[in-house]
């Protein structure tokens, strides 16, 4: 063989071994990049929301898998793509266009529409993720390099390969984790912060109250006040006969009642939605200490109890009768001064922190109870009716 062909230097191409070799070192630390990047992202982007969340709500898995997915694809294109962008105009429009189109992705996916207020500081953090990797893609270098300036001049440090440079190189890394390990574990932390807001946002005021044991006592003997006792009140209080529907329309002494925000009126197949209006405002008042109730004891103020009879004209007492032959055509209800709640029915707010039913039950009695022990009303407990039979007084 020639000694010049056997002492020629070797090809400086893509063949060398050692450019292979730094080729692939050089392909692993950009992939170590990107995922950190990306699991940044994911962290501040859900774990840090998820501090905002009030303590009943969370965030659907089909979400995170999203919020995670979108971070990886932002990750990819502001690693590999935006970065490259040299004119710094290109590189900022770039980046508002990629912004816009992410909050249109979120949108069209449903995510703005998902769970109300409560999870609007979830909304935000995700939101602004694209934002904060943007920044971190920018400013990475910069930071890395004088980072490393600030270890060597500390530490008086002649090389990087010394073991305590890179110990703290490496204090950025383990602090990362650390948040996104921990960002769980840490979540509702800002709970309380998350709470005022959205209770803020929904009723412009800031609940603070915790809930309490109820008292226990016996309410379907306490409220057992006989049909005679309350015909008394009915007629005393009340229309002087039973009339017929189009006289109830035309009755100035007859108030109608709908759903408003203090109850909901059942679906009436017996009665007609007129009471005197003495009775209207005890049930109005009831149903503000049904809410203020709640309130006081943490809950959404937005909780209403079911009417489901009130006045029955004489047109309603002959159905009845045909389907019920124990009813009575001298029943209270037949003077505007009687209705029934149901106390298994009730509406709960679409935001805010809910009761369940038995809380609201204890509540409305406990409301009724109030109202019966101030000689505002008679209460019987119906129990295969399931409701208050209450006439005022």
């Amino acid at each position: 063989m020639d000694n010049n062909a056997k002492n020629a230097p070797l090809n400086e191409g893509s063949d060398n071994p050692s450019n292979l070799s730094s080729n692939r070192i050089d392909s692993k630390i950009r992939i170590i990049r990107f995922v950190l990047l990306s699991s940044v992202l994911y962290f501040i982007s859900d774990a840090i929301g998820r501090w905002f969340l009030p303590e009943q709500d969370s965030v659907p898995g089909l979400f995170s898998m999203l919020v995670w997915v979108l971070c990886f694809i932002t990750g990819a294109c502001q690693f590999y793509l935006w970065r490259r962008i040299s004119h710094k105009w290109l590189l900022w429009t770039t980046a508002a266009l990629y912004l816009a189109l992410f909050i249109t992705i979120l949108a069209w996916t449903g995510f703005y529409r998902y769970g109300g207020s409560s999870l609007i500081g979830y909304r935000i953090s995700v939101t602004l993720m694209p934002v904060w990797g943007f920044l971190i893609e920018h400013n990475f270098t910069s930071f890395i390099r004088w980072y490393g300036n600030l270890i060597k001049r500390t530490f008086h440090l002649k090389s990087v390969n010394s073991i305590v440079f890179l110990l703290f190189m490496l204090i950025p890394v383990a602090l990362i984790i650390m948040l996104f390990v921990g960002g769980y574990r840490l979540s509702g932390s800002l709970t309380r912060q998350g709470a005022d807001i959205q209770q803020y946002i929904d009723e412009g005021e800031v609940n603070h109250n915790t809930d309490r044991r109820e008292p226990i006592r016996q309410y379907d003997r306490l409220f057992n006040d006989l049909n005679d006792v309350q015909l008394v009140a009915a007629r005393k209080n009340g229309l002087r006969e039973p009339i017929t529907l189009d006289e109830a329309r035309n009755n100035r002494h007859l108030q109608l009642i709908e759903p408003n925000q203090y109850y909901d009126i059942d679906k009436l197949t017996h009665s007609v939605p007129y009471l005197v209006p003495r009775a209207a405002k005890l049930l109005e008042d009831m149903g503000r200490a049904f809410q203020d109730s709640l309130f006081n004891r943490g809950y959404n103020r937005n909780h209403r109890f079911t009417v489901t009879s009130v006045l029955r004209t004489q047109e309603t007492v002959r159905q009845l009768r045909k389907s019920n032959v124990n009813s009575t055509e001298n029943s209270c209800h037949c003077y505007g001064t009687t209705f029934d709640i149901s106390y298994f029915t009730y509406s709960t707010p679409k935001v805010g922190k809910a009761a369940s039913v038995d809380k609201m039950r204890q509540i409305l009695y406990q409301v009724a109870y109030d109202m019966q022990r101030q000689n505002r009303c008679y209460v019987k407990y119906e129990k295969k009716q399931t409701c208050l039979h209450i006439t005022v007084r």
